[in-house]
């Protein structure tokens, strides 16, 4: 799945003549994807699916989607610019096979599809700098990285608080912490409009709930689907 038709087209070509796979589907979206599915006879179904990270308004919904694909025996390998750096680190923590960036070379993206099938999971050197930085790159925690991005979404922080679900001294000192972080890091925010351009340009900006242009395809539904 990925919207870019020439990227979509080599990546075909290279999982055909490389590693010798059967494509049964392209597409520019998992919502194209879902419906194909829906048509589709189950003995076509694929045994591997290869997509970008999610876009920022899909995120919510399609991560749910993705986890039912996994739990349904589809291993789930990501190709993508990595840009959205969140929600790449959240697809590996709910246990997505393998992940190569768009800077990788062609062989590292068929080690990684590779390693996919197999049930080896493998993110390249690439991935792992373009999701988590180099080791002496800024950390947030799972916490701190919610709170700034709803933070940097509006939100007051009583109503991060209440999203997280923790008290408001509490989300007061998760933003307090992720501010003296990036001061000690060479980039201040005093204010919330600075906090939010960070939150932007390091990818922890996202959707954190389902919107009207999700995937219309209950996650309900697709469990029992699959």
């Amino acid at each position: 799945m990925e919207e870019v038709v020439l990227q979509r087209m080599r990546a075909s070509q290279l999982l055909t003549d490389e590693l010798g796979l059967e494509i049964v589907h392209t597409g520019g979206s998992l919502r194209q994807f879902i419906a194909w599915l829906q048509r589709a006879d189950r003995t076509r179904w694929p045994h591997l699916l290869v997509l970008d990270v999610p876009a920022e308004n899909d995120t919510a919904r399609d991560l749910d989607v993705i986890v039912a694909l996994r739990d349904a025996g589809m291993r789930i390998a990501v190709l993508s610019s990595l840009r959205n750096r969140n929600t790449a680190r959240r697809m590996i923590e709910l246990g997505i096979d393998a992940v190569a960036s768009t800077s990788d070379t062609e062989e590292d993206f068929l080690l990684t599809a590779d390693a996919a099938l197999s049930g080896s999971p493998l993110i390249t050197a690439r991935a792992q700098t373009a999701i988590h930085g180099s080791g002496e790159a800024l950390r947030l925690s799972r916490q701190e990285e919610r709170a700034l991005a709803l933070y940097a979404t509006g939100l007051t922080i009583a109503e991060v608080a209440d999203r997280i679900g923790v008290k408001h001294d509490t989300a007061r000192k998760y933003l307090k912490r992720v501010r003296d972080k990036f001061t000690i890091a060479g980039r201040p925010a005093r204010t919330k409009l600075e906090l939010a351009r960070i939150a932007w340009a390091e990818g922890y900006l996202v959707a954190e709930s389902d919107t009207k242009d999700a995937l219309p395809v209950d996650p309900a539904a697709i469990d029992e689907l699959l």
